[in-house]
Order: C-alpha cells, then structure tokens, then sequence
C-alpha cells in the first residue's frame, strides 16, 4: 500500500542533514549546526520507527491478501538493516561536518 515510503522515510534525515548542515556551516546566522545535528537524529530515530511500522503494515497487507505465500520475515530483516546502514552513514556526514566547521572557524579567527 505505502510501497517506497519507508526507504524514503530512511534517507530523509540524511538528505536534510546534508543540506541544512551545509548551509548552517556556510551561513551560521540563518541556522546552527548544532541545532540541525539534534534535529536530524531525532528525526533518524522517529522516522526509523516509522518506516518499520510502515513496512510491518505493508507485509501483513501483503500476506492478507495472498494467503498462500510463503511467510518471509527477511525483508523485514533487510529493511532493518538499511536503517542502521543509513543511521551510520549520517553520523559519518555529522562528523565530517562538525570538523569541516571547526576548520572554517579555525581559519577565521586567525
């Protein structure tokens, strides 16, 4: 039913962390950083608990409506992983991030 929306739901703090990020870096005045890091893995946190619930409704539907099929708890697994791989990937992005802006302000000040 919700098809995509959970690998979507996955990659969005990373995308808004990337972005934001940038410009808080860039532009300290219109954001801190320090702001779009919390703000980023709160969301990370809450849309991950989304798009598991999602993807559980999404297979229960599926297993409804082919009563048939072969029950298979692996993609479940698969999306589970994809949520840690994606949670890693944006500490990964945060720290570059936070050293990229202690550099920046490193060279301002002298």
């Amino acid at each position: 039913m919700f098809g995509t929306t959970p690998l979507i739901l996955i990659v969005l703090p990373l995308l808004f962390q990337l972005i934001f990020g940038t410009i808080a870096i860039l532009k300290p005045i219109f954001l801190r950083f320090k702001a779009v890091l919390i703000t980023n893995i709160v969301l990370q946190i809450v849309l991950s608990i989304v798009s598991f619930y999602i993807g559980s409704y999404n297979f229960s539907k599926y297993f409804e409506q082919n009563p048939t099929s072969t029950r298979c708890g692996m993609p479940l697994i698969g999306l589970a992983s994809f949520i840690i791989f994606s949670s890693l990937v944006l500490l990964i992005v945060i720290i570059i991030q936070y050293f990229v802006k202690r550099l920046l302000d490193r060279k301002t000040k002298l």
